[in-house]
């Protein structure tokens, strides 16, 4: 199965839009808007949740993401050291692999099996093509690749945000 994420950046409450490989909308991912979003929800076209990711307050240079689906609920978390950033997932079986400042990364099980692929659109700011093997953990990966695409560069380093 193959996803089409694009980011959202003007001022209106939709952060990011996802479609299938034939353009047929799948979710809009809204928050609060303008401004930073603290809580953002994904909805299907006929308006039902997916999942939710609250961003939580920073501690030091880590940045946290609490993700609730209809089956699981996890945490994301962002550290920045240095120049490289690392994203860990808690409380469910994926790993990340890959860069976050490239936006190119997959996410793997526990014995190291490729679940999905996400990467940058070539020539397209802001979108980004994510390929998901395993669609039995659609919701999981695709809330997991959006808590990467939150964060924005163009901030401090403190203040990743969508």
């Amino acid at each position: 199965m193959k996803l089409l994420i694009s980011r959202d950046t003007s001022d209106s409450c939709t952060r990011f839009t996802v479609y299938d490989e034939s353009e047929r909308l799948l979710f809009n991912i809204k928050g609060k808007e303008g401004g930073a979003v603290r809580k953002i929800k994904a909805f299907t076209p006929d308006d039902k949740c997916v999942f939710k990711i609250s961003a939580t307050p920073e501690i030091g240079s880590t940045v946290g993401y609490n993700v609730v689906t209809p089956n699981s609920a996890f945490a994301v978390t962002v550290k920045l050291k240095a120049s490289e950033m690392t994203l860990k997932i808690h409380g469910a079986k994926l790993f990340f692999k890959g860069s976050i400042l490239e936006r190119r990364f997959e996410l793997t099980d526990v014995s190291s099996k490729a679940l999905a692929f996400h990467k940058p659109e070539a020539g397209k700011r802001g979108q980004y093509t994510l390929e998901i093997y395993d669609e039995t953990q659609a919701i999981n990966l695709l809330a997991v690749s959006v808590c990467a695409d939150l964060i924005s560069f163009s901030d401090s380093a403190a203040m990743c945000r969508a």
